[in-house]
């Protein structure tokens, strides 16, 4: 915001210089066409100084907009990539939460599951050692058929 009124302030203070600068010339247009020979210590300047003023406060009002609308756009890309981090970091906190309810659902199942196939086993073990021992019974009785034959009648 406080640079949002420096903005504007710039641009009310271009407005202002660049009306004075062309009322002045407008209404005083042989000062602006004088041409002065200006010593500048090294060596002697012929030029226009009103307009070589003029055109050297316009080009420090014009880099001094430039280097405030740089700097907001420097403040609004790191605002905009803040507000992209806080969103990717939501989504991420979505994703664990998701992540946390499917491994809870499938920890219950697997919990379910691994309780109906410890069942299964508990009874496939019942029934192969009852399996066992009636082929061990048997096996018995065969070897004791054998062992002691019954006479026919």
């Amino acid at each position: 915001m406080k640079n949002h009124k420096l903005n504007n302030a710039v641009n009310i203070i271009l407005i202002l210089y660049l009306a004075s600068w062309i009322y002045y010339a407008v209404f005083n247009w042989d000062v602006f066409a004088i041409k002065l020979n200006t010593n500048a210590g090294f060596s002697v300047i012929g030029g226009y100084p009103f307009v070589f003023f003029f055109i050297l406060g316009l080009v420090g009002l014009l880099i001094l907009k430039y280097i405030i609308h740089i700097s907001l756009l420097q403040k609004d890309r790191g605002e905009k990539d803040q507000r992209h981090r806080i969103t990717i970091l939501e989504k991420d906190i979505e994703i664990l939460k998701m992540k946390e309810v499917l491994f809870k659902m499938q920890t219950s199942e697997m919990s379910k599951n691994s309780s109906h196939l410890n069942a299964l086993h508990e009874k496939l073990d019942a029934l192969s050692n009852q399996i066992s021992h009636e082929e061990e019974k048997s096996q018995k009785s065969e070897s004791e058929q054998r062992d002691n034959p019954e006479p026919n009648a």
